[in-house]
């Protein structure tokens, strides 16, 4: 009898964890499967609404939100000015716009662009590194700030390879070149609408964000690549096109730095640094970096 009773209350014990599993098991078959996929399909848009929202913040082509606002407003108490003097004009403008309406983030893009500007002329004038005209990586600088760099890289090298492809096509097309350029718009328009349809489906692109305008500032400026590749040398035209992409990477960069933004909002005196600063690169008439290293043997001889 004692041994019976032993044997029940295994059997009890064992067999319990096995009823609490199928109970468990039950429970989760009954789960409607509409409230997973509800679930999911929040999760999602939870999601994309947060990287909507990070792209917001980061695109300073557009003007702030009233939040932000406030922040700009509350970093004027780092340099609060209220007089006027000729030494702190600048600042005072500054301020002074700001507080009467101005974005901004306006206020940023115009003080930063003679400062990428002039990156780009020690790059070219001191340092000899070929790119594209002086508007070319500035603007691209900006549309990457507008599309976020994934997005910009993207549509980027989509309508440089339609516009190449456009433009061998129709070279044996004998027509006028107008003609020639709206075919070539054409051909670019739909490889731009199946990339971001394309890169929308996988997930690679927030397209939601995306405005019109940067998208047509990259069709124009594209058209100035493309011309460059087919008038001048495979290597060459490489090179220019890299360095103009790099030196636009590095506006970026600059552009998209809380650091950057914040000083030149506090010290916008700085910018009026550039003007020394041009004038004494433009009084340079002597070799270039890259120039030193190219005519080194050339130099060894001459010393010799």
């Amino acid at each position: 009898m004692y041994k019976i009773f032993i044997i029940f209350l295994l059997s009890i014990v064992m067999l319990a964890p096995v009823g609490v599993y199928a109970q468990e098991e039950q429970s989760i078959d009954q789960i409607p499967l509409e409230s997973t996929e509800s679930s999911k399909e929040a999760t999602s848009s939870t999601s994309e609404k947060e990287r909507l929202e990070k792209l917001k913040q980061e695109d300073i082509t557009k003007p702030e939100e009233e939040k932000q606002r406030e922040e700009f407003l509350a970093l004027f108490s780092k340099r609060h000015i209220d007089k006027l003097t000729p030494l702190n004009f600048m600042g005072y403008l500054v301020q002074y716009s700001i507080k009467v309406g101005v974005p901004a983030n306006t206020v940023i893009l115009i003080l930063l662009v003679p400062f990428l500007a002039t990156f780009i002329v020690f790059v070219r004038q001191i340092i000899g590194l070929p790119s594209l005209e002086m508007l070319v990586p500035i603007a691209l600088s900006i549309t990457f700030i507008s599309t976020g760099i994934t997005a910009g890289a993207i549509l980027l090298a989509t309508i440089l390879l339609a516009s190449t492809i456009a433009r061998i096509t129709l070279k044996k097309i004998r027509i006028m070149q107008l003609p020639k350029i709206a075919l070539s718009n054409l051909v670019v328009a739909i490889f731009v609408f199946i990339s971001l349809t394309v890169s929308a489906s996988v997930g690679i692109l927030t397209v939601k964000q995306l405005s019109i305008f940067p998208v047509l500032l990259l069709i124009l400026l594209s058209e100035k690549t493309v011309a460059v590749q087919l008038s001048r040398g495979p290597q060459e035209a490489f090179v220019i096109t890299s360095m103009t992409l790099l030196l636009a990477i590095i506006g970026f960069l600059i552009l998209s730095s809380e650091t950057v933004r914040s000083f030149i909002l506090l010290y916008p005196e700085l910018i009026l640094a550039l003007v020394p600063i041009n004038i004494i690169m433009g009084r340079y008439f002597g070799l270039r970096l890259t120039e030193f290293f190219r005519f080194s043997t050339l130099r060894k001889y001459v010393n010799q």
